[in-house]
């Protein structure tokens, strides 16, 4: 592959990408299935820069007590066990011994999007509102906007896990569930463990 065409497939993906991200917010279920039927990684590079670039920004905004390299490559870290999990999951569940990695990676990768739209969200106003806020009328105003936005973020995030468990390892609905609890179960006390070093409040998951 020459230069000129490295170029190309970059811009192509990067228009993939952003329609993607846009369109996961219109329609998620035909989003995700199309990213299953994907295998361009240069997709998923593009998901990783987006998010290392937030680390940096956020810094910047709020100075992290550790270095955004650091909780960059922790989440590098929670990406791929998530994305291993579910995979061994489809694994033992379904006894095959071959799955397809790239289309794997793709979904847990986009399933990333709502998570990082949550902390970029919260970072800005950090910056803009900094703690603490009044009692007022307009400070609960503004308490019922983010609270609002939140469970609409986190009911997007749930919707989008699902069908990234969903695609990835073709299991029925009460499976997904299942192997879904399993996950939480096991990202709690990891999530506070972490939370006890001091490195996320919230795992960035």
């Amino acid at each position: 592959m020459d230069f000129e065409q490295l170029l190309l497939r970059i811009l192509l993906s990067s228009i993939i990408f952003f329609r993607r991200v846009i369109r996961l917010l219109i329609s998620p279920y035909k989003t995700m299935r199309a990213v299953a039927k994907d295998n361009d990684i240069v997709q998923l590079v593009f998901i990783l820069v987006s998010i290392g670039g937030y680390f940096y920004i956020a810094d910047k905004l709020r100075q992290y007590e550790y270095r955004p390299l650091l909780l960059f490559g922790l989440t590098i870290i929670n990406f791929l066990l998530t994305a291993g999990f579910f995979m061994l999951l489809r694994m033992i569940v379904k006894n095959e011994t071959c799955i397809k990695i790239k289309p794997v990676l793709l979904l847990f990768g986009y399933s990333l999007i709502p998570t990082l739209l949550w902390f970029s969200f919260n970072s800005l106003l950090y910056y803009f509102l900094p703690p603490p806020r009044t009692i007022s009328i307009l400070g609960k105003g503004f308490s019922i906007v983010y609270i609002s936005f939140s469970i609409g973020v986190l009911l997007w995030k749930i919707l989008v896990m699902y069908l990234a468990v969903r695609f990835a390892t073709r299991f029925t609905f009460f499976r997904i569930v299942y192997s879904m609890l399993i996950y939480i179960a096991c990202v709690i006390p990891y999530a506070f463990f972490l939370y006890s070093l001091r490195l996320f409040r919230i795992p960035f998951l």
